[in-house]
């Protein structure tokens, strides 16, 4: 995800400081994004291309979905929103793909978190 976001919430200061980490020295790991892009990410200014979630995750151990909770809840807002229409189009199907489609529906549904936003989209 690499359009401008609205969370507020993000981990990856917290992480790069416990282990004494500049925003440099991080972005030098990543080795795809400047000391001012980690900074963006860090304030929420701007949610991380997958490639930059993925070398946290490398570098500290922590899935993108933990380091970036609210621009992971944004993403999963919009793909439960997207699966729940689809869904509802699929409602009278009798296609065995048809009825695939909505057990994987259920499943992810089942597993995403229930945010209040998210129950609000469904």
């Amino acid at each position: 995800m690499h359009k401008k976001s609205n969370s507020t919430l993000c981990y990856l200061r917290m992480h790069r400081r416990n282990w004494g980490l500049t925003q440099k020295e991080l972005a030098g790991l990543v080795g795809t994004v400047s000391s001012v892009q980690i900074s963006r990410y860090e304030n929420s200014k701007r949610a991380p291309k997958i490639e930059v979630a993925l070398a946290c995750q490398s570098i500290f151990g922590v899935p993108p979905s933990i380091m970036f909770p609210d621009a992971y809840a944004l993403v999963e807002e919009e793909v439960m929103r997207n699966m729940y229409q689809m869904d509802q189009a699929l409602s009278n199907t009798t296609s065995l793909s048809g009825f695939r489609k909505r057990e994987l529906f259920a499943l992810a549904l089942k597993r995403a978190v229930r945010s209040p936003r998210l129950r609000k989209a469904i």
